[in-house]
């Protein structure tokens, strides 16, 4: 409500109150005189307040908060008033409310209170329900930015390690590889900003990571990358799959002479997605330190499938097996 409209209302309403409070003044009660006077006492020292507040010097910032308020409480005195009225009952000067032994209005006004009371109640529990809600969601949104930007680093850090092995062994091959790292870089950073991107480009992304991965080891490497995709389109977060791989290949093909083998398997279907990828390692090269990887990826798990997907990793001591299962939303 602006600031004349206030004015005017208060002006209208107190008009009116005075004029019934004069016109029918010979036959009502007094009670309802002095109720008439309070009534308009409360609207004059609402707008003087009001007004008061809009000026640089009062301290007081008015809100929507304070009219919410200052409702609440008239609307408790009135009904107070009413209750109080309704039980006066007085054979030389009856009340108004009471007609025919109606003291029925008494219980009427106490569950008003009760209903405006738990009203109030339950909308203050729901405002910090909200609050909690919001700052629940601000908090898994710089939480899911801040997971994206450790995977970032964390995977270009081993890749320009590969490309520089290879440079050193194979500069005309690595002209190519440095298109494809163009092309990996591209789909992180731009690619990697959005909320999802589609399963093809995620699985080119794979694919030339596969390719600078395994033109950096002089051994030979048997990878089966098996894809069954029934919607090439279907959306995924970007750089989900990628910890996983890339684990294989730090975990598993770095510590063996030989007969390494990484085996990927990647279904689509109509209610889930599943990727899975086994490899063999060598239990006596093998890192006993954890890396940030797999706990990023439970991390943004956690954030972007909430009960919705189901990640398993194992070993039998020589093959590593690792599976993560996405329900569609």
């Amino acid at each position: 409500m602006v600031f004349k409209q206030r004015g005017y209302i208060g002006a209208i309403a107190s008009i009116v109150i005075g004029g019934l409070g004069l016109w029918f003044k010979a036959e009502l009660l007094m009670d309802y005189v002095y109720a008439s006077v309070t009534l308009l006492c409360i609207i004059v020292a609402y707008l003087l307040a009001y007004y008061c507040s809009k000026f640089t010097w009062f301290p007081y910032q008015w809100t929507a908060r304070t009219d919410n308020t200052i409702a609440f409480f008239v609307s408790i005195g009135t009904l107070i008033f009413g209750i109080n009225m309704s039980n006066k009952v007085d054979d030389e000067q009856p009340s108004f409310w009471l007609h025919n032994g109606n003291l029925w209005l008494t219980d009427l006004f106490a569950a008003i209170i009760a209903l405006i009371i738990i009203y109030a109640i339950f909308s203050w529990f729901l405002r910090q329900w909200k609050k909690i809600q919001t700052l629940k969601n601000e908090k898994s949104i710089a939480e899911l930015a801040l997971l994206k930007n450790q995977i970032n680093p964390h995977f270009f850090f081993n890749t320009l390690n590969n490309l520089y092995a290879l440079i050193k062994s194979d500069p005309n091959t690595a002209q190519e590889y440095v298109l494809k790292l163009s092309d990996m870089m591209r789909f992180t950073i731009y690619k990697g900003k959005e909320e999802l991107v589609s399963l093809h480009e995620e699985v080119r992304y794979l694919n030339n990571f596969i390719e600078l991965q395994t033109a950096r080891y002089h051994k030979k490497i048997e990878i089966n990358f098996i894809q069954t995709i029934e919607n090439p389109e279907e959306k995924v977060p970007p750089l989900l799959f990628i910890i996983l791989l890339e684990n294989a290949f730090k975990h598993g093909v770095e510590g063996l002479l030989d007969n390494a083998f990484i085996h990927l398997e990647l279904t689509e279907s109509d209610g889930e997605i599943v990727f899975s990828i086994k490899n063999n390692f060598d239990l006596d090269t093998l890192s006993k330190t954890k890396g940030i990887g797999l706990k990023n990826l439970k991390g943004r798990l956690h954030l972007l499938y909430p009960n919705a997907h189901n990640l398993s990793c194992k070993n039998d001591g020589e093959t590593y097996f690792s599976t993560l299962k996405l329900l569609k939303k």
